[in-house]
């Protein structure tokens, strides 16, 4: 590996600094990326304070492969950074759901000097995606992390014409309402910010209520997708058949 340390993020105090740190070694099964783009996730705020490299959703270009990488080459693009590592091999793993593993590997949660605030992450070939040339490298940041918890929230529980209810119209929601809508669900949108319905029916939502008043909705959802930072007043809402959170 030509490139052994780099500048990182981390809170230092509750203040975010910029920190000479090592590259963790190149692995057999690893890949070293130059970060391009990476946003901010509201899981970095909450990191701040515990000292370690911040970013996990980035995304960059491969510069170098290890020694067993077989899908991935130099120069692809690439991102990933929140979900890094599982064991491949328990029920959850073998039935794709890995993010359960007892030895999964996130952010937060180990791999702590390894972060997509920095110019180079390195990444388990098996958690690094190639980003299609028809998305720009900008808008596949967030779905490293962002897009893949509502989509994961979405594709395991609801079915195409089903009213699906997203509340929560923030960076989570505006992803919850485009997934949900290319799902084939019927899209039903709460806020207590009027000024939102018309950037709502644009990403595809097909109604809109007041958080503060929803008598005029007629029929409930089927399901309820949460992406706001706090519960609502819940004897205000029509209550439907499912309900999942997916909080930042």
């Amino acid at each position: 590996m030509a490139t052994t340390s780099q500048i990182s993020y981390r809170g230092v105090e509750n203040v975010v600094k910029s920190i000479q740190s090592n590259l963790p070694v190149l692995g057999p099964l690893d890949v070293l990326i130059k970060i391009t783009h990476s946003s901010l996730c509201g899981t970095d705020l909450a990191y701040i304070a515990y000292g370690i490299a911040l970013g996990h959703e980035g995304i960059g270009t491969v510069q170098e492969v290890g020694s067993a990488v077989t899908q991935l080459k130099i120069g692809d693009r690439v991102g990933g950074g929140y979900h890094r590592g599982s064991c491949g091999h328990c029920r959850y793993c073998l039935n794709g759901q890995d993010i359960w593993c007892y030895e999964r590997v996130i952010f937060g949660e180990g791999d702590y000097d390894n972060g997509t605030f920095s110019p180079f992450y390195i990444g388990r070939e098996t958690y690094i995606h190639k980003i299609p040339d028809s998305i720009p490298s900008e808008f596949a940041a967030p779905l490293q992390c962002a897009g893949a918890t509502v989509y994961s929230a979405l594709v395991g529980i609801t079915k195409p014409a089903q009213r699906v209810g997203i509340i929560g119209i923030g960076g989570l929601g505006h992803l919850a309402i485009q997934f949900a809508s290319k799902l084939g669900a019927s899209v039903v949108v709460f806020s207590h910010s009027a000024n939102k319905e018309a950037e709502a029916r644009s990403f595809g939502a097909e109604e809109f209520y007041s958080l503060d008043d929803i008598s005029k909705m007629e029929t409930p959802v089927d399901v309820l997708i949460l992406t706001a930072n706090r519960y609502p007043d819940w004897r205000k809402s029509v209550l439907p058949r499912e309900l999942y959170c997916c909080d930042i």
